[in-house]
């Protein structure tokens, strides 16, 4: 598969220098150079969420991650309020209610993002609510969520907690926990982070520890205060965790350190911004409202063979993107630019996505 130019939406293209990470011999978990190694890991991912609260790396992909977001954190019959313009935010809901929590869904037209008068009314509607769950970059539409504007209204009417899901946009756009008032969010490393998938990464406010402390929904191995304990201690993980890819995410980390957020933030939005121009130049329009800088979703559904784009590109060209998913099948091509994706790369796609449109025949809106 190395030919291929990987521009999916998730997982992300992995960089020579972290495959050489991966290649390192497997270390001991329990050696005192690994709990050094994840422990410094740790505290510098609290630098990747702008937070001074705890950070707990779990051994599960990101869907793991707002499963324990879940079960850590309410009781049976909580009511909960999920702000759903996706099929990503909607699986928020999907995991609630399968631990019989009372899911209340603010739903959002596909492509665009909560308004902070769609939110107020919401909540004055309906102020019980114990927690809101927000997903910042909805990847199944490509729409950002202004979280740094939302949040703030949430906490004006009510004393939810709220939870992010950041696995799409951590380390792409701005994420600012303590400044914005996140109580949780969770990020997975096969995005943004430029790894293989495996590890996801929760950060915890103080308020959510008092949520923790008293939440009776199941939990084992994905128990939160398990895995603080285990900090705390100074042994590391609580369990076996995925080796390589802890060394391979404590080597990111430090590169991520060494670059600096503010220009990691300000390439992607260049990237994006460029890209999204020339596809407007080739006559095309983006789906999103709002968009976010982690991927672009182009319509295509005016396209003849619009359903066969995706494998057109992948046989002919030699490039993988994301197709539309559920309401968007065979109505959008999802073109992933996260990290390790250059200029380049994006204007090889653009060449190859402009032979392949050429040869279909335009249907009438």
């Amino acid at each position: 598969m190395n030919e291929y130019l990987l521009l999916t939406a998730g997982p992300t293209p992995i960089s020579q220098k972290v495959k050489k990470t991966l290649n390192q011999s497997m270390a001991f978990h329990r050696s005192t150079e690994f709990i050094k190694t994840f422990l410094n890991l740790t505290e510098n991912l609290k630098y990747l969420f702008q937070t001074k609260n705890d950070v707990l790396i779990l051994t599960t992909s990101g869907t793991g991650a707002m499963e324990a977001a879940i079960s850590n954190m309410f009781s049976p019959d909580d009511s909960i309020l999920v702000v759903e313009n996706g099929k990503f935010s909607e699986r928020w809901s999907l995991i609630a209610e399968s631990y019989k929590l009372h899911v209340n869904r603010l739903k959002i037209p596909w492509g665009k993002s909560v308004t902070i008068e769609q939110i107020t009314q919401k909540l004055q509607s309906s102020p019980s609510f114990k927690g809101v769950f927000l997903t910042h970059c909805e990847t199944s539409t490509g729409a950002l969520t202004n979280i740094e504007t939302i949040v703030p209204v949430i906490r004006k009417h009510s004393p939810a907690l709220i939870i992010v899901d950041a696995i799409s946009s951590a380390a792409v756009h701005s994420l600012k926990m303590d400044e914005w008032g996140i109580d949780v969010a969770i990020t997975a490393s096969q995005k943004g982070l430029g790894l293989p998938p495996g590890l996801s990464m929760a950060a915890v406010s103080s308020k959510a520890w008092t949520f923790a402390d008293k939440a009776e929904l199941p939990r084992f191995y994905l128990d939160f205060n398990r895995a603080r304990h285990s900090l705390a201690s100074g042994t590391g993980a609580a369990y076996t965790p995925a080796i390589p890819l802890i060394l391979a995410a404590d080597f990111v980390l430090r590169e991520i350190k060494r670059e600096g957020l503010e220009n990691i933030w300000k390439k992607s939005q260049e990237t994006a911004e460029n890209f999204r121009q020339k596809i407007a130049n080739l006559g095309l329009s983006i789906f999103p409202e709002n968009p976010a800088d982690s991927l672009t979703v182009i319509k295509t559904d005016h396209l003849s063979r619009c359903d066969q784009l995706p494998h057109l590109l992948k046989e002919q060209f030699k490039i993988i993107v994301s197709g539309g998913q559920a309401l968007l099948a065979n109505k959008v091509i999802r073109v992933g630019h996260m990290v390790n994706v250059d200029e380049s790369d994006l204007d090889r796609f653009l060449e190859a996505f402009q032979a392949t449109i050429m040869t279909s025949k335009h249907r009438p809106n």
